[in-house]
């Protein structure tokens, strides 16, 4: 499962290691807690346009069209999310309802980031804790600068990058922003590398990265990890 804040977040955290992980037979799940209302494209945000509460859920679902991959809507307004009670509970019970083993969420580690990134991963990692099922939590990495995120974890998904510059692509009422580009997208997957196999990364191999809080290796005997 990757249980994000925003319509394109999962997109950006985790898109290629999601499509892996299903065509390795695995039932994954993207959940969206906000509805992303309040986020619109620089131009319209000029011109006061103001989006409704279905509009980028729409998107969302363009990205990830004919990949397998389920998709869960919260719809919480964004912008004010706090790691209260009432978060924790919803994500503790999205993450009971579809068995998660594996969950992937926003990093504990970067200050800078959005307010709603910052609280749904103290609320995701919260969680987890209670539900037994969920044995391992990777944290993507942010886009905010000046953060302290420290992978330790990669993923490749050269294979499927340009597949994740067209979902991102698909966030038509995010146009102008930077971080959803195509040279940004094959910077970060370049950097990722970089970081912790450069000979690899000389190679042309491409990654997402990941910190993690919790990692079980081999944590069902009778079933093939992951």
């Amino acid at each position: 499962m990757a249980v994000v804040a925003h319509p394109d977040d999962a997109e950006l955290l985790c898109y290629g290691t999601l499509r892996r992980a299903a065509q390795a037979g695995a039932t994954v799940t993207v959940v969206v807690v906000t509805h992303g209302a309040n986020g619109v494209s620089l131009a319209d945000a000029a011109d006061g346009r103001r989006l409704g509460p279905d509009e980028r859920s729409e998107e969302v679902r363009a990205a990830w069209h004919s990949t397998g991959i389920q998709l869960t809507f919260l719809g919480l307004p964004d912008g004010a999310l706090v790691a209260d009670q009432h978060l924790i509970s919803a994500v503790e019970a999205e993450l009971t309802r579809l068995g998660c083993t594996l969950l992937i969420t926003h990093s504990l580690n970067a200050d800078t980031d959005h307010q709603d990134h910052r609280a749904l991963a103290d609320a995701a990692a919260n969680a987890a804790t209670r539900v037994a099922t969920c044995h391992t939590v990777l944290h993507g990495e942010p886009h905010a600068p000046r953060s302290a995120f420290t992978p330790t974890v990669l993923v490749d998904i050269t294979e499927h990058l340009d597949a994740k510059v067209t979902a991102l692509a698909a966030h038509s009422t995010q146009a102008g922003r930077w971080y959803l580009g195509k040279d940004y997208t094959h910077h970060r997957a370049a950097q990722a590398g970089w970081r912790l196999r450069p000979a690899a990364a000389a190679a042309g191999r491409a990654y997402e990265s990941f910190e993690t809080s919790v990692l079980t290796l081999f944590p069902q005997e009778d079933r093939p990890w992951p």
